[in-house]
């Protein structure tokens, strides 16, 4: 069921214009896709209640560090089936079956109706509201009695602080006779990093991690760790020219390399980041596809930012030629 779910979300995405990555398979997010200046980092699951807190935090740190919107896409939650054009969340991350998916991205319809502990609700426009009512020569303690509710409710409907109840909204919008249901922004990027649990920290990070990495900071990055995505970190660098990101996994080399760096590199293509794996030991090629492999000892010699992105590049175009 996860597989035709994929299918289908990659297949809307194309229609919709995204250039879609490689299936990650990993317990984080599957796929990133990017249209224009708007990257998504998907995870697709039958029953969004699978989504844990743990990978949530994960999804949620490499949507950080690559300036993406998280989102999941999914059919169930718990034993009902999410409603079209209904936005639900699981761990802060907005999710959404596919229809809504559909609708979203090429139908143009944006929705309005969020679910939470409860029922169904939507935002009002406070400022919408108050001028309506202002209008109508109506006082907050009118509207109250209209609607059933206290006056302190309605007004914080007009401040802006509190949603209501699909009825109270409609009710609303026929008593002052104008639209004030506002339309739901589901894909907003992660504007802050959420930290790592202990339990992340301890999966995700080995020696030769912390080692590698450390060894990174020194060089001059500043580091983003993942859990439980294709890559272990983002590393960043900033300068007055340019702003580089640089998918960082790490590993000895076995053939399960050559499968992450082909992951990463359409990652990277997607995300408009560049891709590296530091290996512990020796590589038998320095480049799969636009992924570049580059041995740990090697990468001690290295001096600066500017020196490791060099290198990358030099590679790049040795392997074009």
């Amino acid at each position: 069921m996860k597989d035709d779910l994929i299918t289908r979300a990659i297949e809307i995405l194309k229609e919709a214009g995204f250039i879609v990555s490689s299936r990650c398979r990993a317990r984080s997010f599957d796929l990133a896709a990017r249209r224009g200046d708007l990257i998504l980092l998907a995870k697709v699951l039958y029953n969004i209640d699978g989504l844990s807190y743990e990978i949530a935090r994960s999804i949620k740190r490499a949507a950080y560090s690559l300036l993406a919107s998280p989102i999941v896409v999914g059919e169930k939650k718990g034993s009902f089936f999410l409603v079209d054009d209904v936005v639900y969340h699981r761990h802060g991350i907005p999710a959404i079956n596919v229809n809504t998916l559909y609708d979203y991205f090429i139908a143009g319809v944006r929705p309005y109706v969020y679910s939470a502990s409860g029922g169904l609700y939507v935002n009002i426009n406070g400022e919408s509201m108050r001028l309506a009512r202002e209008k109508k020569v109506l006082s907050l303690g009118d509207i109250a009695s209209c609607l059933g509710v206290s006056r302190r409710s309605v007004s914080k409907y007009e401040e802006g602080n509190v949603s209501t109840t699909i009825n109270i909204a409609l009710k609303l919008e026929e008593i002052l006779d104008t639209a004030l249901i506002e339309p739901l922004e589901i894909l907003t990027p992660e504007k802050e990093m959420p930290e790592m649990t202990e339990a992340g920290i301890d999966d995700a990070s080995s020696i030769l991690e912390r080692n590698i990495l450390s060894m990174m900071e020194e060089i001059g990055f500043e580091i983003f760790t993942t859990a439980h995505a294709p890559f272990n970190a983002v590393s960043l660098s900033q300068s007055r020219k340019e702003c580089v990101r640089i998918l960082t996994g790490i590993s000895r080399y076995t053939e399960r390399v050559i499968k992450r760096a082909k992951i990463l590199s359409s990652l990277s293509a997607v995300t408009g980041t560049r891709s590296v794996f530091v290996v512990n030991g020796s590589v038998k090629r320095v480049q799969v596809e636009q992924t570049v492999l580059m041995e740990k000892e090697e990468l001690k010699k290295i001096r600066d930012p500017e020196e490791f992105t060099s290198v990358i590049e030099e590679r790049m175009r040795d392997d074009r030629s």
